[in-house]
């Protein structure tokens, strides 16, 4: 099953990650979502707009500090649920609702 965003200003779709140097642009040319942005999904897991310097596995487990930037660490309380090329733009999922 897609998980679908909350609400359509928070720009791509909670699964959609975005390629290096890629930006999803709301109707008024704004970049959107800004990393640390913060949605729900249909599920009531918390999602993180986030960034990562090195590839990620779907199912990885990651930290995400203040700037909204992720990494791998296996006592991370968030995962990335798809798989994310290093670079790469996506909404990290909580482990827990």
């Amino acid at each position: 099953m897609a998980t679908l965003r909350t609400n359509p200003s928070l720009g791509p779709g909670l699964d959609t990650v975005l390629a290096p140097g890629d930006a999803w642009f709301d109707v008024a040319g704004n970049v959107s979502p800004l990393y640390g942005d913060v949605a729900f999904d249909g599920s009531g897991h918390k999602r993180i707009w986030a960034t990562t310097a090195a590839a990620l596995t779907a199912g990885a487990a990651v930290a995400i500090d203040n700037s909204g930037n992720a990494t791998a660490n296996a006592s991370g309380t968030y995962t990335a649920p798809v798989a994310v090329p290093a670079g790469g733009s996506f909404w990290a999922q909580s482990a827990a609702n």
